[in-house]
């Protein structure tokens, strides 16, 4: 689980596009209008960052990390997780390993995780591609 001394290289503050309560330390993106959604790269959605604060409305303030370290909440889906894995986001939001060629991700494991639902340090990269050559 994450207990360094670590923070984000930068945070920005945008709206929210909804009730993002729940995904504190979830992946997120900007949506067409600007406002921040959660992000499901395994459906072609381009992370941002890591969703900081828990904006409890639509056009609340949600509070994004930008590169730097941060805590993201994984999903282990029968794959562990290891340092220096590239994690994209899964249908749940959450920081999934992503592994083939052309797999979009926004963060790299520092820390190893082999549970659902384990918080730990990840540096926030901005949306890049796996590639195989």
């Amino acid at each position: 689980m994450s207990t360094g001394q670590y923070g984000p290289l930068n945070t920005k503050t945008w709206k929210a596009k909804r009730d993002l309560s729940s995904y504190q330390f979830h992946a997120v993106t900007l949506d067409t209008d600007g406002l921040v959604d959660y992000a499901d790269t395994s459906a072609g959605t381009i992370p941002l960052g890591i969703l900081q604060n828990k904006p409890s409305a639509a056009n609340a303030e949600a509070e994004v990390a930008l590169p730097g370290s941060v805590s993201l909440m994984v999903v282990n889906a029968g794959t562990d997780i290891s340092q220096m894995d590239k994690l994209g986001s899964g249908n749940d939001y959450h920081g999934a390993k992503v592994t083939a060629d052309k797999d979009l991700y926004g963060a790299i494991a520092l820390e190893d995780a082999t549970d659902d639902g384990d918080t730990i340090e990840v540096l926030v990269v901005g949306p890049s591609y796996i590639s195989a050559t």
